[in-house]
C-alpha cells in the first residue's frame, strides 16, 4: 500500500507535467536573448538577427541580439551555459565550440556536458588555394609535391587552434603529408601573404573565393568537401579528386542551455526550424554563404558528437594547443 508522503510526491509530478504544456503556451511572454559569439556582421550573427527579427514578428516579444567575443567562441558559449536555463536564452553557436571544448578545458564549463543541442541551420566549407602565380595548379600536384618535401610546403592558418589549422592537420592525417605551419593573426594577413607569395596555401572560406580567383590573385585546388559547394560549382570537390572521408563542413545553429524543459525546447525547435525553411529566409542566408539545410535536434547532437570525436583525435595527434 502507498503511504501518504508517496500519493503526495507522485501527485506533485503529475502537476509538474501537467504544467509542461502551459509553460510552453505562454513562452515566451517576455523578451529572449540570442547570445552570439562572435562579432557583428559575420555568418552567426547575420543568422541570428534574421531569425531574430523573424521571431519578433512572431511572438510579439523582442529577441535582442548580444554579441559576446573572446577565446574563439568559447567566452560567448560559456555565457550560454551558465544562464538560467528556461528558454530565455539561446545560443547562435558553430563548429568552433567542437575544437574550443578540446582546447579550453575546466571542470566549470563542460561544452559537451553544459550545452545542449536544438537546431542546424546551415553549413559552410572551406576551399585550398594558392596564390595565382603558384607552381601549383591541381591538388594531385599540391600534394604529391608536399609528400616528397616533407614540411617544406609553408600552409597559411587564421591562427593556432583556429579551424583552417586543424583542417592543415586533418589534411596530413588524410594524405601522409606534413606542412609547414604558419599562424597568422586572422584571415585577411593570411591572404595577404599568400597573394605576395611569403606562403603556399591556405583554406579560405568557399562562397568568398570567387573574386580572388577572377582577379586572378588566387587559383583554387579544391573544395573540402564531399560535394561541390553551390557558391563555387566550377571548383571540384575533395572527394572527386581522390580525397576521401576529409571535410572542413562547418554547421551555424541554436544551442541551449543544458536543462530547458522539453515543451520549450520543442517550441523553440518548431518556431526557428520553420524560419529557416522558408524559402525568403533561405535565400538571405544563401547570401552569406550557408547552404541551408535544417536539422532536427537528433540530427543536429549526433553531427556534433561526431565532429567534436574526430577533431579530438586531430587535435590529440599533432598536439594542437590553444594560442596563449
Amino acid at each position: 500500500m502507498l503511504t501518504r508522503s508517496v500519493w503526495k510526491f507522485l501527485l506533485a509530478l503529475c502537476c509538474a507535467a501537467s504544467s509542461y504544456p502551459a509553460l510552453a503556451d505562454d513562452f515566451p511572454s517576455k523578451a529572449v536573448r540570442f547570445i552570439v559569439p562572435f562579432s557583428q556582421g559575420t555568418g552567426p550573427d547575420r543568422l541570428a538577427r534574421l531569425v531574430g527579427e523573424e521571431l519578433t514578428k512572431a511572438w510579439k516579444v523582442p529577441v535582442v541580439v548580444e554579441n559576446r567575443l573572446g577565446a574563439s567562441g568559447h567566452v560567448g558559449a560559456q555565457v550560454l551555459a551558465q544562464s538560467q536555463p528556461d528558454g530565455y536564452t539561446v545560443g547562435v553557436m558553430g563548429s568552433n565550440i567542437s575544437v574550443t571544448a578540446h582546447l579550453m578545458k575546466s571542470d566549470t564549463f563542460v561544452p559537451m556536458r553544459d550545452l545542449q543541442p536544438l537546431v542546424i541551420a546551415g553549413y559552410g566549407d572551406m576551399t585550398l588555394v594558392v596564390s595565382g602565380k603558384s607552381r601549383f595548379n591541381t591538388l594531385t600536384e599540391f600534394l604529391d609535391y608536399a609528400k616528397a618535401n616533407r614540411g617544406k610546403v609553408a600552409f597559411a592558418s587564421a591562427g593556432i587552434g583556429s579551424p583552417s589549422h586543424i583542417f592543415i592537420a586533418q589534411l596530413q592525417q588524410k594524405t601522409g603529408t606534413e606542412f609547414l605551419h604558419v599562424p597568422y593573426k586572422g584571415t585577411a594577413p593570411a591572404v595577404t601573404d599568400l597573394i605576395g607569395g611569403q606562403v603556399e596555401a591556405f583554406f579560405i572560406a568557399t562562397h568568398t573565393v570567387k573574386p580572388y580567383l577572377a582577379s586572378g590573385q588566387l587559383k583554387a585546388l579544391g573544395v573540402g568537401a564531399e560535394q561541390r559547394n553551390s557558391h563555387a560549382p566550377e571548383i571540384p570537390s575533395f572527394a572527386e579528386l581522390g580525397v576521401k572521408d576529409f571535410s572542413t563542413e562547418a554547421w551555424y545553429g541554436f544551442m541551449l542551455p543544458t536543462g530547458v524543459p522539453a515543451p520549450i525546447a520543442e517550441k523553440l525547435y518548431r518556431d526557428i526550424h520553420t524560419i529557416v525553411s522558408n524559402e525568403p529566409v533561405r535565400g538571405q542566408l544563401d547570401k552569406f554563404g550557408l547552404t541551408m539545410r535544417p536539422s532536427t535536434t537528433a540530427e543536429m547532437r549526433e553531427f556534433v558528437g561526431k565532429e567534436f570525436r574526430r577533431y579530438g583525435e586531430v587535435i590529440a595527434q599533432y598536439h594542437i594547443k590553444a594560442e596563449e
